[in-house]
């Protein structure tokens, strides 16, 4: 029994270090501060766990080869010399272990063979003959997994079935600007200079100076923490610790994700009118009317920022982007790109212009404009992983931090191409 709870520990040991070293591989990482120390106290358990392991397997070897003389010579406890060759059972019946001993009760009871066997053997002929009949007719015994059942182990899967996903794609559309501080300040163009036609000699013309005022990125706090046992985290499969840190990725990724969505929900300012395509809330609009909304608000951002537009990118809710990735042409002629859409993902181009849906925006949402206008801040590294040891208790505090901010940097950059709900 201690041989075979050895085995179960080093196998579940052996297993842990392969799911410490497999998760640092596919991240392309080396290993950290506390995946080493857990490293090498699994290397040293193993070797301990294989040093008894081998001798309790050579005492078990051992035992198994020897043989029991008593099966083999059991003297008649009448005192004649005659022996039994039946094998004895702990509560004194007898059955057959092997197909030797059932050929030769076969043969004790056989018409004609039977008699000069049995001369052979000596003893009560009687009695030896009744014994092998008896052995031959008793009922077998059936065995079921309900009798066995301290040997049927059960089969636990290791692999977490559920999605863990860390993907933001809005945030990863827009400009990234990193953060050593809580704020970062950015200028901004208030004025610009004209440049005139000169009427003439010596007279002035654009006289209007430049100004430029300056606007403020603040990055707030996002935290997770839990406080985990020691046993939990030695002997887990897998690993209870790194399950929390994916997990808690994820949360922090949906958190941020939520906060440029609602960045550019609140922060757009233009809106198509009703009368150059402006998209419904009943998501029944065709393909040309789609069209007729996007050009609408290219055409606004156009007007907004005086021709200075740099449109790249139209921003879906998950329900927007499916409704137009079900609609097909209805033009044979086009003037421009169709687009093709990756309903995988989210992702692909209409119009000309890249595609980004997202689960962080409201129901109806579809914004179309300049992803370099669209402020990302965050600390490099985010989100950080904290580990404290608390010896006291036997246990672990870990937690999840990072600082994370958006802005649109200029509104008139951006236009919702429905009613923003």
């Amino acid at each position: 029994m201690r041989l075979e709870r050895l085995a179960d520990e080093r196998a579940r040991t052996i297993e842990k270090k392969e799911d410490l070293l497999k998760l640092a591989e596919d991240e392309q990482r080396d290993l950290g501060d506390f995946e080493q120390e857990q490293l090498a106290k699994y290397r040293q358990r193993e070797a301990e766990l294989e040093e008894e392991i081998e001798l309790l397997a050579t005492d078990l070897e051992r035992t198994e080869g020897s043989k029991d003389v008593s099966r083999l010579l059991r003297v008649d406890e009448d005192g004649d010399g005659s022996r039994n060759y039946a094998t004895p059972k702990s509560n004194g019946s007898t059955v057959h272990r092997s197909f030797a001993e059932f050929a030769r009760d076969q043969l004790i009871v056989h018409e004609k063979y039977g008699p000069e066997i049995l001369s052979q053997m000596g003893g009560d002929v009687r009695a030896i003959r009744e014994e092998a009949q008896e052995r031959l007719e008793r009922t077998l015994q059936n065995t079921t997994t309900s009798t066995v059942a301290g040997l049927i182990v059960p089969t636990y899967m290791t692999d977490i079935m559920d999605i863990i996903s860390r993907d933001r794609p809005v945030v990863s559309s827009g400009r990234s600007v990193p953060l050593d501080r809580g704020s970062v300040i950015y200028p901004k163009i208030g004025t610009r200079p004209t440049v005139e036609l000169q009427s003439a000699e010596k007279t002035e013309a654009g006289t209007i100076a430049p100004t430029v005022t300056s606007a403020t990125l603040t990055a707030s706090t996002y935290l997770g923490a839990t406080d985990i046992s020691w046993q939990a985290v030695n002997w887990s499969t897998p690993s209870v610790l790194q399950l929390y840190f994916d997990l808690a990725s994820e949360a922090y990724a949906r958190q941020t994700e939520g906060v440029a969505c609602e960045a550019l929900e609140t922060s757009t300012i233009g809106t198509v009118g009703t009368a150059t395509g402006r998209l419904g809330t009943a998501g029944t609009e065709s393909f040309a009317q789609w069209r007729a909304a996007v050009s609408a608000g290219l055409a606004g951002i156009y007007s907004a920022t005086g021709g200075r537009h740099r449109t790249n990118t139209l921003y879906l809710s998950a329900g927007r982007f499916f409704q137009l990735a079900t609609l097909g042409t209805d033009q044979v002629t086009q003037m421009s790109p169709v687009g093709n859409l990756d309903v995988g993902s989210m992702s692909g181009t209409f119009f000309g212009l890249n595609v980004v849906g997202s689960y962080g925006f409201d129901q109806d949402t579809a914004i179309v404009g300049d992803s370099g206008a669209l402020l990302i801040g965050e600390n490099q590294g985010n989100p950080v992983e904290m580990r404290v040891i608390e010896p006291n208790i036997g246990g672990y505090q870990v937690g999840l931090i990072g600082a994370f901010g958006a802005a649109v940097f200029d509104a008139n950059r951006f236009y919702h191409l429905g009613t923003h709900l």
